[in-house]
């Protein structure tokens, strides 16, 4: 006769539970490929518009379509937006410390320049 099947037991109050959590290099590691397709294909664009644009939007689409077929769509769309936002935040930074500023006067300088009109 087999033993029962038990669930391990429940943590007390105040008990310490280990969960695995990838650290910040292997998080990054995940998401900032799409992100820095993206950023490239970007890049493109601004040297030759017309077709470089054609190359981003493809980009684009390519991204956001492999992201829809995941297992886990609503989780690869937001792992997408992570991985944009962590590549703007790296970005901000270098660009804030080869400038010799710091992170919100790079971003002021950003609004006022490209969404201020």
């Amino acid at each position: 006769m087999s033993p029962p099947v038990t669930s391990p037991p429940a943590p007390s109050i105040g008990q310490a539970i280990e969960v695995s959590t990838p650290g910040r290099d292997e998080v990054l590691a995940a998401v900032l490929p799409p992100a820095l397709e993206l950023t490239a294909a970007f890049a493109l664009s601004s040297d030759d518009p017309l077709a470089g644009a054609t190359l981003y939007w493809e980009t684009v689409r390519r991204i956001v379509e492999e992201a829809l077929r995941d297992a886990d769509p609503s989780r690869a769309i937001a792992e997408l937006l992570f991985g944009l936002s962590a590549l703007a935040a790296i970005l901000l930074d270098e660009l804030a410390a080869s400038t010799g500023r710091d992170r919100g006067e790079v971003l002021t300088t950003l609004q006022r320049t490209y969404l201020a009109g």
